[in-house]
């Protein structure tokens, strides 16, 4: 099942706000990965694919890599139309109340 919009920034906004460790903690919580995609040059030198909630982006290093995705989840979030007239946020779908029972 693809991640929805509320997921995606909620975790984009608690990436943001973290470290290197904290931001691989949180990845490794989310069920997402961090891998290098070059193998074949020296460590210094690989790069890394960093992929969550449906978001694949690489970068040069790790730090890099999780900084391009922090870039790219608002932008997936933006593709959606439905947002919040105060602050532009995604819309909720059940607007602050829980979901009906099951019938």
């Amino acid at each position: 099942m693809p991640a929805s919009v509320q997921e995606i920034y909620a975790a984009s906004q608690a990436m943001e706000h973290r470290g290197v460790f904290g931001r691989a903690t949180l990845l490794r919580t989310l069920g997402g990965t961090a891998r290098p995609i070059t193998t074949d040059v020296p460590a210094h030198e690989t790069h890394w694919r960093v992929d969550l909630l449906g978001i694949s982006v690489d970068g040069i290093d790790l730090p890099s890599a999780f900084s391009a995705w922090i870039r790219a989840a608002p932008i997936s979030c933006r593709l959606t139309t439905a947002r919040r007239a105060t602050d532009w946020r995604p819309d909720c779908p059940y607007n602050g109340q829980a979901p009906l029972p099951p019938l």
